[in-house]
């Protein structure tokens, strides 16, 4: 059984987003929790969350983390 692409993942991914900013929530979470919620809420494999966040300790709002991954996707490969 295939599994769902990334791609295929972001449009339920922004509407967890969308729903978060409609409701003005800036909540901060644990790395932690958002870690065991990355792939409803960024589309991303556990391994890309890990990848991106690596150094990262705290709490993070949802759209801090989206932009660390975003940034981090960005990052040219030595």
């Amino acid at each position: 059984m295939a599994g769902k692409t990334e791609k295929e993942q972001t449009p339920k991914a922004e509407k967890v987003q969308n729903q978060a900013q409609k409701a003005g929530n800036k909540r901060v979470f644990p790395l932690e929790k958002l870690r065991a919620n990355c792939q409803e809420l960024f589309g991303v494999t556990d391994c890309t969350f890990v990848g991106a966040t690596h150094g990262m300790t705290g709490e993070h709002t949802v759209e801090e983390i989206k932009a660390q991954i975003e940034k981090w996707r960005g990052t040219e490969v030595k």
